[in-house]
Formats: structure tokens, sequence, C-alpha cells
């Protein structure tokens, strides 16, 4: 062996001997029965979807007189943006927290056929850390930690089932959807925080890093991102890949497509300014620990990150991804043209959400499942 080699070599056992201490037992996870769910009050209730209604059968007549929002989009596409704009139109009014009580309390759990088991992550002083366990019924070696989205203040499994339990499918791995702490209850860096944890749990229980992938959308997105770096930081070995659809980079909100996409997405520079001052708390929007776009992106895993060109938060998530570039990342940036924010919840209404789905499961399993079986003896 060469001095060179020797020295890579007792470089690379240090690196492993101290994530190998950063790997700390974890208490064993509790199954609950039920997530909790807020109450929301009557009039909040017809206020929100007295709104969706109104907006919806407007876009409608406008469909029909020839008014189109955009030429290229499906009816069916059309009239639920049109419904989503005016069920958000009233949070600002009533709101985030009142808005979410309302759409926790109307939303059923449905994770695309796939039975959850929910768990209590954290049972301790420091708990409840509610999660829920998604096993596709082809399920390999692949983990996937899930953050949904609902810029930090709303969002649960209940709002993202759906969607998760399309992704685990997808990519074929068991999937721990967490129930991240929400703000303004729990400010920043509660999320963090507690997405930190759950990724130590996993590696808690013995699964090697290179088989997790953490994805998450919108808030859940950036939670992704804001997570990997905390892993750099800290130490501990990095999982095998990351997934941010429509990340939230920059909380300050920066970018012309605020503007010049107003007209098309259903999320408004309005909408992410509540919520970053719920999440922020006073704290600075330009810090690298709750905005990603101005961090130290050096050392990720490989990632993808998926976009609308007609969603408001695009420029900044190009930005991102150009960043994250230069610094050596190996890094897929996915652009769908004509949707919006998250469009993937959508994927009844457009074949685009499917296939962005489909990518991002495709993506995992070759970067967690793939990279098991490249190391095996």
């Amino acid at each position: 062996m060469t001095d060179g080699s020797a020295d890579s070599a007792r470089r690379s056992d240090t690196t492993q001997s101290a994530s190998s201490r950063a790997i700390e037992p974890v208490p064993e996870a509790v199954p609950v029965l039920a997530l909790p769910r807020p109450t929301a009050r009557w009039a909040d209730s017809v206020r929100v979807v007295g709104a969706a209604l109104g907006a919806l059968c407007r876009s409608m007549l406008c469909r029909l007189l020839g008014r189109s929002v955009h030429p290229r989009w499906p009816f069916k596409l059309e009239i639920v943006v049109a419904a989503t704009r005016g069920s958000w139109s009233i949070m600002p009014r009533i709101g985030m927290v009142r808005w979410r009580n309302v759409g926790e309390a109307m939303s059923p759990l449905r994770t695309d056929g796939l039975t959850p088991r929910l768990v209590n992550l954290d049972p301790g002083a420091d708990g409840p850390l509610y999660a829920a366990w998604l096993e596709p019924p082809d399920a390999g070696a692949s983990v996937l930690l899930y953050f949904h989205g609902g810029g930090f203040v709303f969002g649960s499994l209940r709002t993202h089932g759906e969607m998760i339990g399309a992704l685990a499918r997808a990519a074929r791995a068991k999937t721990l959807a967490l129930e991240y702490r929400l703000a303004p209850e729990h400010p920043a860096p509660a999320a963090v925080t507690d997405a930190v944890k759950a990724y130590r749990y996993l590696l808690g229980q013995g699964i090697e890093p290179q088989a997790i992938a953490l994805a998450g959308d919108s808030a859940g997105g950036t939670l992704v991102l804001s997570t990997l770096l905390a892993i750099r930081d800290a130490g501990l070995p990095l999982p095998g890949a990351g997934v941010a659809i429509s990340p939230w980079v920059d909380l300050g909100c920066s970018g012309e497509s605020f503007e010049g996409n107003a007209r098309f997405d259903f999320v408004g520079k309005e909408h992410c300014l509540l919520a970053a001052r719920h999440y922020l708390a006073g704290r600075d929007a330009a810090s690298p620990e709750v905005s990603p776009l101005f961090a130290n992106l050096s050392g990720l895993p490989p990632l993808l990150v998926q976009a609308g060109s007609l969603e408001t938060l695009v420029d900044q998530i190009r930005a991102f991804a150009t960043r994250a570039k230069e610094a050596g990342n190996e890094l897929t940036f996915s652009e769908y043209p004509d949707m919006v924010h998250v469009w993937h919840l959508l994927r009844a209404m457009t074949p685009e959400g499917g296939r962005a789905i489909d990518e991002a499961g495709t993506f995992i399993r070759a970067h967690t499942a793939g990279a098991l079986a490249r190391v095996a003896p």
C-alpha cells in the first residue's frame, strides 16, 4: 500500500468511526391507533368550501366561453387549480391555523391503497413524534423518509397521503411519512430537529444509510435539503439520495416568477410570506439554516429536484439547482412544462403528475436499492 492510499484508508476509517459514534441507540417506536385530528369552525369550513366552489364554477364558465387560463391545460386540471386558488384565497382572511384546521377536518386518510401503520417515534418526554409506515407489496431494500408540504404550518398524511402512497409504490420502498411539528406552535428549527430525529431512528434500526432516500414536497422539499445539510454537519452518514419536489428554498420569497406565474399557480407570494412569518418567528429568512438557497451546498448525496415551469417558486428553484451543481453535487433538475406547484397531487387531472412520481420512484430505486446491489459482496 502506498503512503497516499494508506492516508486515504486512515481518513476513511476515521470518517466511518465518527459516523458510527454519531449513530446513537434510539427508543422503539410505539404503535398508535390514530393521528390527532383538529376540529374546525363550521363558519370557516363554509367559507373555504364556498370559495372553492365559486372559483370552480367561474372557471368552468370561462372555459365554456373559450377563455381558458392556459390553452394546454386539460379541463379537469384547470377547474381543480381554480378551486384550489379559491380555497387558498380564504387563508389570509381567517389565518393559517384556522385554515389548516378546515383542511385536516375535511381530509380523509387515504394512502393509494396502502394500509398505514401509525407509530410514535418519540414516546419519551420530548414526544410525541408521529409517523406512518407504508409498505408496498413489492417493496425491496429501499427505505423512503417522506416530509409532506404545507409551508411548515399545515399538511399531514391526510392531505398528502395519496401522493406519498403513490411514490412509495413507484419507488418500491418501505416508506416512513413523518408528521413533524408545525408552526406557529413549533417554529424553526423544530421541523429540522424532528426530521433528523426520524433519520437517526432509521439508522438506529440498523438500516444502511445508502438504502435510505429523503423526499418531500414544497416545504417538505425544503426540509429534505435542510435535513441533508444538518445530517452532513452532524457527521452522520449521508443517505443514498434526496428528492425535492417544488422546494421552497428561499423563505424570503425571491424570484420574478412570483409575479410572472401568479395567474397560473395557486401558491401566491402572500401565502408564502404569511407561512414564513409563522415558521421563522423573527429569524432572518436569508439564514442558511432555514433557506437552503444560501447554504454551503457541498458534499450532498445525489439529488433530484423537480419544478413546474408555471409555479411561482420556479425561479428560486432554478437558482438552487445551479448553485448545487456548482458546489460539485450530482443533481438532476427536471422542469415540467405548464405545471404548477406540486402537480404530483393532481395526478388524477394530468398525466404529468404520474410521470413525475414515476421519475422520482426510479431515481430513488437507482440510488438506494441499486447502490446496495453495487456494493454487495
